[in-house]
C-alpha cells in the first residue's frame, strides 16, 4: 500500500465513521437533493449558476472520494463506470459556464 493511500485512508476514517453512524438513507437522499438542485437551478441567474455549480461539484468530489477509497476492491468495469459517472457530474457542473 502506498504512503498516499495510507494517509488518505487515515484522514478519511473520521468522516467514514460519521457517515456509517447515520441512517443508511441519509447520504443517498442528500446527494439526490443536491443533484436535483444542481441540475434544476437556473444558470442564467448568477445565484442559480453558483448554487448549481457548487452542488454538482460537491457531489463529484464525494463520488471521487468514495471511488478512491473503494478502488482496490472494485473490478475494472466498476472502476470505469464509477469514474465515468464522476466525470459526467463534473462535466455538468463546468458546462454551466
Amino acid at each position: 500500500m502506498s504512503e498516499f493511500r495510507k494517509k488518505f485512508e487515515k484522514a478519511s476514517a473520521p468522516y467514514l465513521v460519521r457517515l456509517h453512524s447515520m441512517p443508511r438513507w441519509v447520504l443517498p437522499l442528500v446527494l439526490t437533493l443536491l443533484l436535483l438542485l444542481g441540475l434544476l437551478s437556473n444558470p442564467t441567474q448568477p445565484a442559480g449558476l453558483w448554487v448549481g455549480f457548487f452542488a454538482l461539484t460537491f457531489i463529484g468530489l464525494v463520488l471521487v472520494w468514495l471511488l478512491i477509497l473503494s478502488w482496490p476492491l472494485l473490478s475494472s468495469s466498476s472502476r470505469a463506470l464509477r469514474s465515468f459517472v464522476a466525470l459526467l457530474i463534473f462535466f455538468s457542473a463546468f458546462s454551466r459556464f
